[in-house]
């Protein structure tokens, strides 16, 4: 049976909102605990530090939930706090942060689209981001078998690996999945040198395809509920 995977941030919902959102928040829950904490570590200064983590940890840089702690963790230090408590305050900070993380305004045809298709087939999440198709502020989990996080799975799209773990998660052949995403990189290009099929999810039609990204999706939609009938115009029924 076909497996049909998501991804999420951008696909079902506009992602920069919610970061947005989430940062406001933060600056808040910094401010009244650590007075000045904001001057001292405004967007730049943020920027610089999220640099020089990655830098110094290239081996995380899939896992977007650990580079927001070390950055914590580094801020807190510089702020003046001693490791361990830079470190325990930290978590407290993330999980604050991921509370709004979850809180996310789904494109309006994105619940009915995904009903609709999980109907018919198994369903399931491929996301670089953190954000939990089963939180209930996301409140779809109902409709997905399974989702895989980059951050969990050690692996980044476009890397071909994670969705190959897909593939072995749902015990089918990445011949056998249908990945829909907005990013011509990391969904289009990634699921299929993996040998899965590909669905762009380019809303509104408001990108022209570059010539210089290598592979060209199997079909395009403009809106998720063009997918019933992309899907089904792939041979998928």
């Amino acid at each position: 049976m076909t497996l049909i995977t998501f991804d999420l941030d951008n696909t079902l919902w506009d992602v920069d909102p919610v970061i947005v959102r989430a940062n406001h928040a933060m600056e808040a829950w910094f401010e009244e605990r650590f007075p000045g904490f904001h001057d001292m570590f405004d967007a730049s200064a943020y920027e610089k530090i999220k640099s020089e983590v990655i830098d110094n940890a290239p081996n995380v840089a899939h896992d977007v939930s650990e580079i927001r702690k070390r950055i914590y963790v580094k801020a807190f230090r510089e702020y003046g706090l001693p490791t361990e408590e830079a470190r325990q305050i930290s978590q407290s900070a993330f999980d604050y942060f991921y509370a709004w993380r979850q809180k996310v305004d789904l494109y309006p045809e994105a619940k009915s689209s995904i009903a609709v298709l999980a109907e018919h087939y198994r369903m399931g999440v491929i996301t670089n981001g953190n954000a939990d198709v089963y939180h209930p502020s996301v409140g779809l989990g109902a409709y997905f078998e399974f989702a895989l996080r980059a951050d969990e799975v050690g692996r980044a799209k476009p890397n071909p690996e994670i969705f190959e773990a897909a593939a072995v998660q749902a015990d089918v052949d990445t011949k056998d999945i249908i990945h829909i995403g907005d990013h011509p990189i990391d969904d289009v290009q990634g699921a299929a040198q993996a040998g899965c099929r590909t669905i762009w999810f380019n809303r509104h039609g408001a990108r022209h395809w570059k010539t210089d990204w290598d592979m060209k999706p199997d079909s395009e939609v403009h809106s998720l509920r063009e997918l019933p009938t992309a899907i089904a115009e792939l041979g998928v029924f």
